[in-house]
């Protein structure tokens, strides 16, 4: 069974091609929750990797669009606590056709946190948004429309 885990990284990360990432998923204790209570989970573990991409996307020389990335990691990828409830998995390869879709912030939001002058006041923009959700069949049209 695969780990639905979520990627933090940027646009222009992905148009060179992820080969090894780190991702954040819930702990394994999920298995054992409601599957309301295991969508939350999952939930917040993509909310956490969309924290990390800000910081990376907004750090960048030139910034670039944060980019969470879903994916299902085999379930005998390595794992270390990151906090109560959630884990960080360390993918030796990513492979395209574990991706399950690709979430981005939409341009004029990405574009308002970049012009905010300042890296905290540009994270709490975007942390305050929503992400597009994108079928992983849709990375050549986003990598020639936003990159």
């Amino acid at each position: 069974m695969a780990v639905r885990c979520y990627i933090p990284t940027t646009l222009a990360a992905l148009d060179e091609g992820l080969d090894t990432a780190i991702a954040v998923a819930p702990d394994i204790a999920v298995a054992d929750l409601r599957p309301d209570d295991a969508e939350e989970c999952e939930f917040a573990a993509m909310s956490i990797a969309a924290a990390l991409a800000a910081t990376e996307a907004l750090g960048a020389e030139p910034p670039s669009p944060r980019v969470v990335v879903a994916y299902d990691a085999p379930e005998t990828t390595s794992r270390r606590s990151l906090t109560d409830g959630f884990d960080l998995l360390t993918l030796e390869t990513v492979e395209t056709d574990r991706i399950a879709s690709f979430h981005l912030d939409e341009a004029p939001v990405w574009d308002a946190a970049v012009q905010s002058g300042g890296t905290d006041v540009g994270e709490d923009l975007l942390g305050d948004s929503d992400l597009l959700w994108y079928d992983r069949s849709e990375l050549g049209d986003l990598l020639r429309d936003r990159g």
